[in-house]
Formats: C-alpha cells, structure tokens, sequence
C-alpha cells in the first residue's frame, strides 16, 4: 500500500442518530448537556405542519426556554441570517436546534457562527483572517431527504446583490448531532421528494467522480445511489411508505458524509449559478445538469464509469433516465437569460466545486453545457 490513492483523511465530526421515531432524542441530548436555552430555527412551513410542537414541548416540560425563528425561506439569503442573527442575540440560547430541509439547517450552521463571533454578516466573518470561534452548539433535524446538510459543516447562502449562491464552510460549523427520523419526512409532496431525492443522487454521483474520492467515499456513495434507485420511485408514489421513506433519509446521509470529504464537481459548480441568479430549486438545477455533465466527464475517467456501472447493475444513463421519467423532468423548464450566461460560466468555472471535477473544463465548454442543459433565450 503505496500509491497516493491509497491514503486519505477522513473524519465525520458529527454524531448521527438514525431511525424512524427518534425526532424527539434531541430532547434527550439537550438535558444530558445541561443546555437551558434552546432557539429553533426552522420555515414558515414546518411551523404550520405543527413539526415542532413535540420537541418544544418536551423541552418546556423539563424547564427548557424556547425561541423559535421561522423566517428562514428556500435559498436562504444573508438578510435571513442577519435576521436570524438579531432574532436570538438577547435571548442567548447556550444551543440551537435546525429543524427542516437544507436550507433550513445550512441557516442554523450560519447563524449559530455568527452568534458565536458576535458578527451578524456571515460574509464579514467569513473574510477574517483569524479562524472563528466555534459556533453555538447546535442539533440537525432533517424533515427532508436530499442535501446531507445534516453531516457536513457547509452552508449555502445566496446574496441577492450579486446573484450569487456563497459556500461558506469551516469545521466549527459542523452540527453537534444530526437526528434523523424518516418520520418527518413522510409528509413531503411528490415534487419535493421527488427533488431531494435527485439532489442526494447527484452528491453521491459526483463525489464518486470526484478527482479526491477514495475507497470509504467510494462506498457510501455507491450505497446512497443504490438507495435512489431502489426507492425513489415508491417514495413519490407513496409518500406514506416509511421503508422507502427511510432508503432516502439514508442515501442523504451517506451522500453528505462521502461529499463532505472528497468535495463534488461541475453539477453543484453550474447549478449553483442557476439558483444564484434565478432561485431555481437546487434539486431542478442538479437534474437538469446530471447527463450532460456525466457524458462530458466519462471519456476522462471510462475505468471508474465502468466499475460503477459494474456495481449498479449496469447502464448507469438508462437508471438515471428512468428515475427522471418518475416525474417527467422534460416538463420543467428552466431559462437562463443571454445575457447572465457569461457571468454564470466565469463564475462555475471558478467555483470551489469545480476544483474536484474530474475533467478541467475551459469557458466553451462551460458555455456548452448550459446550452445543452437549459433553455437560453
């Protein structure tokens, strides 16, 4: 053992609780630590679902005080964070409970930094020079299953002056705990489910692509893939199926864990933009990418598309296809404006997520693949 692919570093700094039923372990977990003060930051959404009211409950029961901020929207913006920044800066929680989909959880990452650092602009202390100080214990409370937000120590914030969708990461961001019941996920509509479940498949496809990937990411990312495929189907048919409900709370998880480590590539790097600019859901945005971006990358890496196809059962585009015929993606259109398309390319090009893009594009290519993946008009 002494090629370089033989060595990597891999560490999950966050504790994961799965199962169906355990919403309520965070409860248990905030008592055991001695946390008196707990903020919950969760959508307008799960609040009306009446999701909360079980865990806040339970936490006034045992003397726990509660605040809640609600006011956090898909592709949360730096004003949500602000927002939710001052919303909790008198009331100084000692730790915060994320209670959502991704955006939900990537605006706790966000917020409980700022809270910690005293800074309200996550972008302002992004930018220091020093490293932060830890963020504000926090728990992740997934009730969607698609972003893997709930075991990486990433948030994706969008900045509606510059149109731009901002990754900002640090280990002091990582969740404390992250408790999974697929439970909470039983509600979601068809689309949704259908959304998430294509962006959990894209973060295990491009991390098994990625130019970092190894052996242990290579495994959970096959395993989350699998996952899709075997159940994403059932899920968007039968919401209330918890079997299937439960392969895709998994194949989340396993996907955030495998990308955290060896990064994604030109899929999250374009999409991106397209969120960016337009708002776009992500889930939209990845599927839309996923073939065009898979063919330009296979003639770079034939040995890995082969042995994943290998391990899938065979004809990788044809399951993606058919996953994608679920809802039928041809009837989401997505237009890119003419004249956002080279800020869009300059900026994919450069993104942090292209980095582990197996194959380096140039700006044509770049260009090409929003052309082929969407309408420009």
């Amino acid at each position: 053992m002494n090629r370089k692919e033989d060595y990597f570093d891999f560490i999950l700094p966050t504790k994961v609780k799965f199962g169906p039923g355990l919403r309520n372990h965070v409860v248990k977990e905030i008592v055991s630590r001695d946390f008196q003060r707990v903020g919950i930051v969760t959508t307008e959404d799960i609040l009306e679902l009446g999701l909360p009211e079980g865990i806040t409950e339970e936490l006034k029961s045992k003397g726990r005080v509660i605040e809640v901020f609600s006011n956090v929207t898909s592709n949360p913006h730096l004003s949500t964070i602000s927002e939710g920044y001052e919303a909790f800066r008198g009331f100084q929680p000692d730790c915060l409970i994320g209670l959502g989909g991704g955006s939900a959880i990537d605006a706790t990452k966000a917020i409980s930094l700022c809270l910690a650092n005293d800074e309200p602009d996550i972008v302002q202390l992004d930018r220091r020079d020093e490293r932060p100080k830890p963020c504000v214990p926090f728990f992740a409370v997934p009730t969607t299953s698609g972003t893997g937000s709930e075991v990486d120590y990433w948030a994706v914030i969008s900045d509606s002056r510059s149109n731009r969708k901002l990754s900002i990461g640090s280990p002091e961001m990582a969740p404390l705990t992250a408790v999974i019941d697929p439970e909470l996920t039983l509600t979601l509509p068809p689309e949704l489910t259908f959304f998430t479940g294509i962006d959990a498949f894209s973060h295990a496809l491009e991390a098994y692509f990625s130019s970092a990937s190894n052996e242990l990411s290579d495994t959970l990312s096959i395993k989350a893939m699998e996952l899709v495929f075997r159940s994403l189907e059932t899920a968007v048919e039968n919401g209330e199926d918890l079997s299937a409900r439960g392969d895709l709370s998994l194949a989340s998880t396993l996907g955030g864990a495998s990308m955290q480590h060896v990064g994604l590539g030109l899929i999250h790097a374009m999409s991106h933009q397209v969120s960016g600019f337009y708002d776009t859901n992500h889930g939209l945005a990845n599927a839309r990418l996923t073939l065009p971006v898979l063919n330009f990358n296979q003639a770079e890496v034939p040995e890995r598309f082969e042995k994943l196809e290998r391990q899938l059962g065979g004809n990788l585009r044809g399951k993606i296809e058919r996953i994608f015929e679920i809802l039928d993606l041809s009837q989401y259109r997505v237009t890119i404006k003419e004249g956002d398309l080279d800020e869009m390319v300059d900026r994919a090009i450069t993104n942090v997520n292209a980095e582990t893009n197996p194959r380096q594009p140039v700006r044509s290519e770049i260009e090409k693949l929003y052309r082929e993946s969407f309408i420009v008009e």
